[in-house]
């Protein structure tokens, strides 16, 4: 994300007083405010002692543009200073960030609106796929036909690639089963995974991986006649990102219409596989192990009891020290991994950020 930022060039407001990108010139800027921290030479020590590097952070700054930049947009994220969600945050930032780019492609690609005819071929279970005539940018939608001949209506969401989507993208397949009716598939794109936590069973991000995929009954569910059908629905993992965000929904709206916060210790590992139970089945002999194993690099925590209110910390893994960092506001410090994993009653993590062994 850094070096995508570095690549595009700064522009002084007084040469571009007018752009259709204030999203990406606000992160370029913001990318440019830092500078190549020092290496600091690793002292000599005996086997076993503590390491402890003099860190030295630059001088702390305060990001205006950023906030005018939400102050001008239409999201409610708005008022300098207000409490806000940082998940919310993100999606807004990574959502921004992607349509302007979208905006960018099609202006350099304008031709890639026409209307194409194409066929994907077999998967490994034995499944085809044919696409009929389908303009890009509309919803597709195809006839896939399983092993035994059982066929299904998978369709596609809007879905076009850019630099964001190349980073954080995954798509989702669910699926909709209905007694004598061919099953209805949709594949959906996603930036961070969304995971229920609210169960006295969910103890680990394992434990809230399995519940995600699990099938599920969907109620109230009427044929054209007003007849009232059973209907399951299921989740599985079609495409993994090679930076996979996990969001530990913590703040319950409840039917009162007030929020609470579920402060649950939920457990967390360094290294994370994503098991092939969590993978569509047309995927599973496709995605290596090394492309569905991951690594912790950042966590975000929420601190405090409230929903309304509280603070956010984060640590990071920084390659250059090949060590964690604790960020609080201004105050950086260096941490062991242990300290990240281990959570207390007033930090709880909020977002985990894990990204691809093999793209490390």
């Amino acid at each position: 994300m850094y070096h995508l930022m570095k690549c595009i060039p700064v522009y002084p407001k007084l040469q571009r007083p007018c752009t259709s990108t204030p999203m990406i010139d606000s992160f370029v800027r913001l990318m440019n405010e830092f500078s190549t921290m020092p290496v600091i030479p690793k002292a000599k020590q005996a086997a076993g002692d503590k390491v402890v590097r003099d860190l030295r952070p630059g001088p702390a700054f305060e990001p205006t543009f950023i906030y005018q930049l939400l102050t001008v947009s239409k999201s409610t994220l708005s008022e300098k200073g207000r409490q806000e969600d940082a998940e919310e945050y993100l999606g807004f930032v990574l959502n921004g960030l992607h349509e302007e780019m979208l905006c960018l492609k099609k202006l350099l690609y304008p031709q890639s609106d026409s209307t194409v005819l194409f066929f994907l071929p077999a998967n490994d279970e034995g499944d085809t796929y044919q696409h009929g005539d389908q303009a890009e940018g509309s919803d597709e939608e195809w006839e896939q036909v399983g092993p035994r001949n059982k066929s299904s209506v998978t369709r596609q969401a809007d879905f076009v690639q850019t630099p964001i989507t190349d980073i954080f993208g995954g798509h989702m397949r669910s699926v909709v089963y209905q007694q004598s009716s061919k099953e209805s598939a949709t594949l959906q794109p996603f930036f961070t995974l969304q995971l229920d936590i609210q169960s006295d069973k969910i103890r680990t991000v394992q434990e809230a991986l399995e519940s995600l995929v699990a099938r599920e009954s969907v109620q109230g569910y009427t044929t054209k006649t007003k007849q009232e059908v059973e209907v399951s629905r299921r989740v599985t993992l079609e495409e993994l990102p090679p930076v996979l965000v996990l969001h530990l929904k913590r703040f319950v709206f409840e039917k009162t219409g007030g929020c609470q916060k579920l402060t649950k210790n939920i457990e967390y590992p360094v290294d994370l596989e994503i098991s092939k139970e969590l993978l569509s089945p047309g995927v599973r002999s496709k995605i290596f192990k090394g492309q569905r194993t991951y690594r912790l690099f950042a966590v975000v925590y929420h601190h405090g009891n409230s929903a309304t209110g509280g603070h956010y910390t984060t640590d990071v893994f920084q390659i250059g020290l090949n060590g964690w960092l604790r960020i609080d506001d201004q105050t950086v410090k260096v941490i062991s991994q242990y300290q990240v994993v281990k959570q207390t009653v007033e930090r709880t993590a909020y977002l985990l950020y894990y990204r691809r062994v093999d793209l490390l």
